[in-house]
């Protein structure tokens, strides 16, 4: 083999490396479906400790139109959440952010725009972070959580969460509601996940899902919240979850 052929040989071997690197982790963090709670290091988590709670927590958001209609609906029920925010969102809709916070709730991040991680580069990943959580800055504190948009946690991602000292966070059980054909069935699969440390996953807005996705959920809500009342959990913020 030339010289020249064994430098491309190395070449095409550190790139399929560096691929496998960076894809490898979305196939272990599928946590949902197995009983781990975190990754040794924090590097990632799934779930909170043993206690009698449980943590809901809504992607996509802030968004005027329905978050609030969220916020009043927890209200109602007496639930805690953590909003996990996009930050290209957050500038459209600082009064709904301070209306989260001010309802007792939590803030994350998911990322500045809701793209796929494995198509993106590790630069762009947290650069995209960083974005993310400068503009949550400008409105409420620093968050400590970051939820990658689709559950997408590639290495880059893993790695830019460190860098910024944020805690990246998936669930164990969602409600699906983009696809449920009916308020009932994003009950039912919630509850299908319901234990004491869960972290589910639902939506207050629509702006990535078909509409009508956030209906559903507020539509769920009140038997999620019998369903929490039947089993002795309560529902808290995620850092109250892990504290």
């Amino acid at each position: 083999m030339s010289a020249h052929n064994r430098s491309a040989w190395t070449a095409g071997v550190a790139t399929v490396a560096l691929a496998g690197i960076h894809f490898a982790p979305s196939v272990v963090v599928l946590g949902q479906w197995t009983p781990v709670r975190t990754l040794p290091g924090g590097w990632c988590r799934w779930r909170g400790g043993g206690r009698h709670q449980v943590a809901l927590t809504f992607d996509d958001g802030p968004d005027a139109r329905t978050t609030p209609q969220v916020l009043e609906q927890l209200d109602r029920l007496g639930l805690r959440a953590t909003f996990f925010l996009l930050g290209e969102r957050v500038d459209t809709a600082p009064s709904v952010v301070r209306a989260v916070l001010d309802a007792g709730h939590e803030i994350g991040s998911h990322g500045h725009v809701h793209d796929h991680h494995f198509v993106r580069s590790p630069r762009w990943v947290l650069a995209d972070l960083d974005a993310s959580l400068a503009a949550i800055a400008e409105h409420a504190p620093r968050p400590r959580w970051y939820r990658p948009p689709y559950g997408q946690a590639t290495a880059a991602t893993l790695v830019a969460a460190r860098m910024r000292s944020v805690d990246p966070v998936l669930w164990s059980a969602w409600g699906r509601e983009w696809v449920a054909p009916d308020a009932a069935d994003v009950t039912r699969r919630v509850a299908g996940g319901l234990a004491p440390g869960a972290i589910v996953l639902l939506h207050d807005s629509d702006v990535t899902s078909r509409a009508g996705t956030t209906a559903q959920v507020l539509e769920a809500l009140p038997g999620i919240a019998v369903e929490l009342q039947r089993r002795g959990l309560d529902s808290v913020t995620l850092s109250e979850l892990v504290a």
